[in-house]
């Protein structure tokens, strides 16, 4: 049972060592990419929210 475990456990680290050689910092060009991307889906979602809340606000008072 102990060996399970340690097998398991060096599975998992040279797993981890293979994700970190693979990795790298986002050039300048993808971080702005990235950032932008984000920043319309949260607009969209933001506005999406506040048309569905007006929508309901004039449902629950019956001014539609």
């Amino acid at each position: 049972m102990g060996e399970q475990v340690i097998d398991k456990l060096n599975l998992f680290i040279r797993r981890s060592k293979r994700v970190l050689n693979v990795a790298h910092r986002p050039k300048k060009q993808e971080y702005w990419l990235m950032a932008k991307t984000v920043a319309i889906g949260m607009v969209l979602i933001g506005t999406l929210g506040f048309i569905i809340t007006i929508i309901f606000s004039f449902i629950d008072t019956g001014t539609i």
